[in-house]
């Protein structure tokens, strides 16, 4: 998972000094949090999924969708950095909206297979509505 965030980082380009050039909504945070907060949240995200994908105590179809679902929602978030970076603020928040409706949907779903692993998300659900906050902020004052 971190490999997935380091390689979205290279596509987008230098992300730090990028961010420091932002005009930033209150209540941005410096930019190291991200470099703190990101490593935790792909560690719950890997063992969410692990315990989702190598489950056998749900139906095929519950768990089709959820990996489905666990596999869009990183879709999403590696793109986001690489849309949002280059400037693409409004594409940024399109697909950062998505991925709100994509991991509320993943933790729905994989309640039904494993309440772990549907927990484990609840922190990276209330980062990524944080972001959102932070990426309307962007859209609106650059």
């Amino acid at each position: 998972m971190e490999l997935l965030g380091s390689l979205s980082s290279a596509f987008a380009g230098n992300i730090k000094l990028k961010y420091n050039i932002l005009n930033l909504p209150p209540l941005s945070p410096p930019d190291y949090i991200f470099g703190i907060v990101w490593p935790i949240l792909y560690f719950l995200i890997a063992i969410a999924g692990y315990l989702i994908i190598f489950s056998n105590r749900a139906p095929n179809r519950v768990k089709t969708a959820s990996s489905i679902l666990f596999w869009l929602q990183l879709f999403l978030n590696f793109i986001w950095s690489i849309v949002f970076f280059n400037e693409h603020y409004i594409w940024g928040l399109i697909i950062i909206l998505i991925l709100d409706i994509v991991v509320f949907l993943c933790i729905v779903f994989f309640r039904r297979i494993n309440r772990l692993a549907s927990n484990l998300l609840v922190p990276y659900l209330i980062w990524i509505l944080f972001a959102t906050y932070l990426t309307i902020g962007v859209a609106m004052l650059n």
